[in-house]
């Protein structure tokens, strides 16, 4: 099957979905339009909306995807100016663009403003990008005021749920992108573990773990890289900076490669000498053991909320064994006690986002408590399903300096012990997981997470270096 083939099967799956809530009108699915750095003649990196990605298989700025239930889907493809295809590479025809996303019909974009007053007068969804309602001329189309458009906001909301759950299950074509996205993030992370030592930086670390992605046909990263040493690897989202990592120190890096608009999310956590020491392997070793459990008992039918709250309850375990938590796990818990040291979800789905659609199932929301505020799924897994699993322990200073959060718990933690580990960091191991028919596979199983393995790495590494 070719890729056009699976996009036009992916477009009738939700044409149907689409029929099926009894919405009749018209929908404008725009891509987005470059943003402007200020003070140069350059743009951001561009990222395509993800429903517009999803539904054509590219990502081309300015383009326009619409579709009505009796005309079908129409692609209007962009063109430059003489004086733009001065500074920038010309864009796909649209007749090229027709042949690569499967839609026949496939226009010039001057061809949208024509369409949009073919609308005129109907109430229109508007799906993907809404910078069109502001930067309408760079669509090439008159301002969006005097298109005189009327948004249907009831239907936009209901086409977008019906779409993003038809997006949690991701098909061959998806599922070969975001494997050939995990090797390159395999492979990145390995490169930083062959280089990491004592006396380099974060961001040199980052310049060669993110050299691989490319080297292995990654477009981008799929974030932000976090590449935290020593304290800092305590900080979730942490920035590398010029800090320099000493032997001692843990380092975490949560980074992934993107190709062609699906993502990977891959997180280790590695000593910069050659072995773990200490309380770094017995905290290490709980996260492990809490991510293989949730790992083992993933499959259909099988509650997300359920695998982060089995995670926190062996979290907890752990912590009581080393000391830091006084109690039984089930009442630290119920308690949110955990939560001091493992603040955030399990989890999220992945795909054209790095937090992919479609994490909540309708009528859920997220629980206003501490412990399951920042969990990003909630909802049954179903095969073909893509979710990171990546429980952690940190030692974050903001919380445990906390007044209010030290009273709280003021019988539930080892506050002398706690307090001696401030400057610790944290752990984290993340791995990306499809849901089969019968269980579930680890993308990025080829990325050692043993103890054991990984300090046999580091010892080779560190040899070499030295050799």
């Amino acid at each position: 099957m070719s890729d056009a083939d699976i996009l036009r099967e992916r477009r009738r799956r939700v044409e149907s979905a689409w029929s099926a809530t009894g919405i009749d009108g018209p929908v404008l699915i725009p891509a987005s339009v470059p943003i402007p750095i200020d003070g140069t003649d350059q743009f951001h990196e561009f990222h395509a909306h993800p429903e517009f990605q999803y539904l054509t298989g590219v990502a081309e700025p300015g383009a326009a995807l619409a579709w009505e239930p009796d005309a079908g889907w129409t692609l209007f493809a962009p063109t430059l100016t003489i004086e733009d295809l001065v500074w920038m590479s010309a864009p796909p025809s649209a007749a090229e663009l027709g042949a690569a996303t499967g839609v026949s019909n496939s226009l010039d974009r001057s061809e949208l403003s024509g369409w949009l007053e073919s609308q005129r007068g109907r109430d229109l969804a508007l799906l993907g990008s809404r910078d069109i309602e502001s930067r309408a001329s760079e669509y090439g189309v008159d301002a969006w005021s005097t298109l005189e458009a009327v948004v249907d906001e009831d239907a936009t909301e209901r086409l977008g749920r019906a779409l993003a759950e038809l997006r949690r299950a991701k098909d061959a074509l998806e599922l070969d992108r975001m494997t050939r996205a995990v090797d390159a993030a395999v492979a990145g992370h390995l490169a930083a573990w062959h280089v990491a030592r004592h006396g380099l930086s974060e961001r040199a670390l980052q310049i060669e773990m993110e050299a691989e992605f490319f080297r292995q046909g990654g477009a981008r990263t799929a974030y932000g890289s976090i590449v935290g040493s020593g304290p800092n690897s305590a900080i979730l989202h942490g920035t590398p900076g010029e800090r320099i990592m000493s032997d001692g120190e843990l380092v975490l890096i949560d980074a992934g490669a993107e190709i062609e608009g699906y993502a990977s999310d891959v997180t280790r956590t590695f000593p910069v000498s050659a072995q773990f020491t200490g309380i770094q392997r017995d905290l290490y070793n709980v996260v492990l053991a809490a991510q293989e459990e949730a790992i083992a008992s993933a499959g259909p039918g099988v509650e997300y909320k359920s695998l982060h709250l089995a995670a926190s309850a062996t979290i907890a375990r752990g912590l009581v064994d080393a000391g830091v938590l006084i109690g039984s796990p089930d009442h630290l818990v119920a308690a949110d006690a955990h939560a001091l040291f493992f603040p955030h979800g399990l989890g999220h789905m992945l795909g054209l986002s790095t937090h992919d659609c479609g994490g909540y199932l309708e009528g859920r929301v997220p629980e206003d408590r501490f412990g399951l505020a920042y969990l990003r799924a909630d909802l049954p897994l179903a095969p073909g399903y893509v979710v990171t699993i990546e429980p952690g322990i940190y030692f974050v200073p903001a919380l445990l300096t906390d007044p209010a959060r030290r009273e709280r718990y003021r019988e539930m933690v080892n506050w002398e012990l706690v307090d001696g580990l401030l400057d610790f960091g944290g752990i984290r191991i993340e791995d990306d997981v499809r849901i089969t028919e019968d269980g579930c596979e680890v993308m990025s199983a080829a990325l050692p997470k043993a103890a054991g393995e990984i300090e046999a790495i580091r010892r080779e590494a560190l040899g070499a270096a030295h050799g």
